[in-house]
């Protein structure tokens, strides 16, 4: 394996710094860019001080086209990983333009400038939310896409200048469709702590309410699934950082898209709940509230095209992924 210089922009959040990890792991040396609109420097900065001279951290926005070309030139960039912009659904309907300036106007610019400066291998990370609402329960590469929000359009068309992109440079572009990332890299500090707790996910919001005593409410008990929840293929989040750090460096100029989820059959809401009981030991209650329009009660994606091109791996199961993010958080209280 050849080591590079890999730059990833957003690599302060969730996603990013599971990544980065993995990459300076690798032996890779890794250049971030964050705003920290959505992110902590803890996490970053325990990385930075593991790692040293092979990871450095710039904070400012990716729109800041001047100081990205100051990185770029400076830095020797082999490699993009795009991982910046904004990510909840149901906050791009309520700011659409301030969605489409950080996921389709920052993409735009990043790419001229990838362009001016010969840089030849991407990876960008998109969404299974934009095959909407399907019409099977598991989905691949080839299924029909129909986004049914902002946040999902906005992929779709990321995915579509990125492949305008590759094809005018011949340049490699890899576009990972994530589906539901849980879990943590408990020991270095790396799981999912959203600043933005009114969108936050099933795991850390059954883990807050669990901490707290306090009732959980769920959308929705009378899906068609075997309990009535829905069913989505949650994933480690270091399967997904692997998975990133293999599409990069595979780098065989040419436009790919592969789907990164734990595949059939899936966990259902309930599975989480369960499995957070067993790991805390404790009984948690809950109550149904009513489901939400257009709620897909199973909603799976086929990863064998990712297993076969870009040796995806799902090494954790659900109890990883429910544990590490309690140690993760018991971790939190500590510093």
């Amino acid at each position: 394996m050849n080591t590079s210089t890999v730059l990833v922009t957003g690599g302060a959040g969730y996603i990013g710094t599971n990544v980065v990890n993995t990459l300076a792991t690798r032996g890779h040396k890794v250049v971030v860019i964050d705003n920290f609109s959505n992110s902590y420097s803890s996490a970053i900065n325990k990385l930075a001080g593991t790692y040293n001279e092979n990871l450095k951290v710039y904070n400012f926005d990716l729109l800041d086209i001047e100081k990205l070309k100051e990185v770029l030139k400076s830095e020797n960039i082999d490699a993009v990983i795009h991982l910046a912009g904004k990510k909840y659904v149901a906050e791009s309907f309520k700011n659409k333009d301030e969605y489409y300036k950080n996921n389709i106007v920052l993409t735009q610019k990043l790419l001229d400038s990838l362009e001016k400066f010969n840089i030849r291998n991407l990876v960008f990370s998109s969404s299974i939310t934009v095959y909407g609402n399907p019409q099977k329960d598991v989905v691949d590469e080839t299924s029909n896409c129909s986004p049914l929000s902002p946040y999902a359009e906005q992929k779709l068309e990321g995915e579509k200048l990125i492949k305008t992109w590759q094809q005018k440079n011949g340049t490699s572009a890899v576009v990972l469709r994530l589906s539901n990332p849980v879990g943590a890299n408990a020991d270095m500090f790396l799981g999912d702590n959203p600043k933005t707790k009114e969108y936050m996910g099933v795991l850390p919001y059954i883990l807050q309410k669990a901490k707290n005593g306090e009732k959980l409410t769920f959308n929705g008990g009378n899906h068609t699934t075997k309990d009535g929840t829905t069913v989505r293929d949650y994933i480690h989040v270091q399967d997904v950082a692997n998975a990133f750090a293999n599409a990069v460096e595979k780098n065989d100029l040419k436009f790919s898209v592969y789907n990164i989820g734990s595949s059939y059959p899936g966990y259902s809401v309930l599975d989480i709940l369960h499995q957070t009981e067993e790991c805390l030991n404790k009984k948690l209650n809950y109550k149904f509230g009513a489901k939400r329009d257009g709620d897909v009660s199973v909603f799976i994606s086929n990863n064998s095209k990712a297993k076969t091109n870009i040796n995806l791996k799902i090494t954790k199961n659900l109890y990883d992924m429910v544990e590490s993010q309690i140690r993760f958080e018991e971790n939190l209280k500590k510093v």
